[in-house]
């Protein structure tokens, strides 16, 4: 069939986000303590070789940020969040 579907945009459990100097913030009030964030580089942006990534800090409820291997990646890094039952 169509397969899965997740909404994207505002308080969404899937996007992307574009790192600066390798790192961004992602705002989402669907993020939680205990989520398990699932990251997917899109594009290497300044960088020749594909970098690894991190969750580096959450705030449940506000905010998670994605932490690259590379300090100068530029990547573009799809996100999904995945809650526990």
């Amino acid at each position: 069939g169509m397969g899965i579907r997740i909404k994207e945009g505002s308080n969404a459990k899937m996007g992307t986000a574009t790192l600066v100097g390798g790192t961004v913030v992602v705002s989402t009030p669907a993020v939680g303590a205990n989520s398990r964030i699932q990251l997917t580089g899109q594009n290497l942006g300044t960088i020749t070789v594909p970098a690894a990534y991190a969750v580096s800090a959450r705030t449940a409820g506000t905010s998670f940020t994605i932490l690259s291997s590379n300090a100068l990646d530029t990547s573009s890094v799809a996100w999904v969040i995945l809650d526990p039952a």
